[in-house]
């Protein structure tokens, strides 16, 4: 069998992602913490979409197509990777149904469709050969939680139907469930973020930090500056082209992505600063999740707005500028060509 894949990036909803909200002047109370989905935002080097990806072609999937939803902007990955395929689109189920519909006359047999709003650690080829041998025409993942947003399709048996990935079949019979009793991290609230980064830090999956591990625990990406009077405690993790200045501790389980800036004399645990994000001078910013100038306390699940741009603000670069990665666009335009199937 030939496989392929479509994942699907949208907005997330708000009333899933807003914490308590409080603003430092009283005013414009944030409504989330970053701008688009979880699923397009670094965690350790990487986005969950890129690790999915990742994971479907080491499954041997033949191409993935990504359906970028028009209001959201087009994440950019690591490298560029080979038959992928990036679309922004206005109607995400009728771009979905049509893509099926291409797959079909390309040949390909099974196709995975995942909103990335969650990373899976389950196997593929098992996921196929079970839907395969249910010859139903869409099977749905779940865990101990709940259903996942991960379904596996027969192209040849929804082609026509118009497959929508937002919801299941009304008829659940027609359904079969694909248990994952492998690892899964739901991204439905910025918080999720820190569970990721700590299952990864202590190996309660198999996804890894990107860079080098320097020494046990401590993973530095490409560029990363780091004063020699500054102390880093494993776990943490420096990302590419992230500076930290003299005098700062970086400790407890601690993630600094791409770009971000961490100032004189500044202590950061157990806390995530997302990318392009700078914390200013003798800061103590503990058990927190840092976007641009917003700040989610974990604890006590509120979200801060701080209008002083001296404490915490974004970074406003480009890591393309930077010439740090290479873009997704470049893949683009791969021609799909089958190498195998999965027999």
């Amino acid at each position: 069998m030939v496989l392929g894949a479509i994942l699907v990036v949208e907005a997330d909803k708000e009333d899933d992602r807003t914490a308590a909200t409080a603003s430092s002047s009283g005013r414009n109370q944030p409504r989330s913490l970053v701008q688009g989905p979880l699923s397009c935002v670094e965690i350790l080097g990487q986005s969950a979409v890129e690790r999915l990806v990742e994971r479907f072609l080491s499954a041997e999937v033949e191409i993935i197509t990504i359906l970028v939803d028009s209001t959201v902007a087009i994440p950019d990955f690591r490298y560029p990777f080979p038959n992928v395929r990036v679309r922004a689109v206005k109607d995400v189920s009728r771009a979905v149904s049509e893509t099926l519909k291409t797959y079909c006359e390309q040949g390909i047999n099974y196709v995975f469709i995942s909103k990335g709003n969650a990373y899976a650690e389950c196997d593929p080829v098992d996921l196929a050969w079970f839907h395969r041998g249910t010859r139903k025409a869409v099977t749905r993942a779940s865990d101990q939680i709940g259903s996942l947003d991960l379904w596996i399709a027969d192209c040849a048996k929804v082609k026509e139907s118009g497959f929508v990935v937002d919801v299941a079949p009304s008829n659940e019979s027609d359904c079969p469930t694909y248990f994952i009793s492998e690892y899964v991290s739901r991204l439905a609230h910025p918080r999720d973020i820190r569970t990721f980064v700590l299952d990864m830090f202590n190996g309660r999956c198999e996804t890894r930090p990107s860079g080098r591990e320097t020494r046990p625990g401590l993973w530095v990406d490409d560029g990363a500056q780091i004063h020699k009077r500054a102390r880093i405690v494993a776990p943490a993790y420096l990302g590419r082209g992230a500076t930290v200045l003299e005098d700062t501790l970086v400790t407890r389980g601690s993630n600094l992505e791409c770009l971000s800036y961490i100032d004189y004399g500044t202590v950061i645990e157990d806390t995530s600063v997302l990318a392009n994000s700078y914390v200013g001078i003798w800061l103590d910013v503990a058990h927190a999740v840092v976007g641009g100038n917003k700040l989610l306390s974990v604890r006590h699940n509120v979200l801060l707005e701080i209008s002083d741009p001296s404490l915490i603000r974004s970074m406003r670069r480009s890591p393309k500028k930077q010439g740090l990665f290479p873009s997704i666009r470049a893949a683009e335009e791969t021609v799909f060509a089958p190498r195998r199937g999965v027999d």
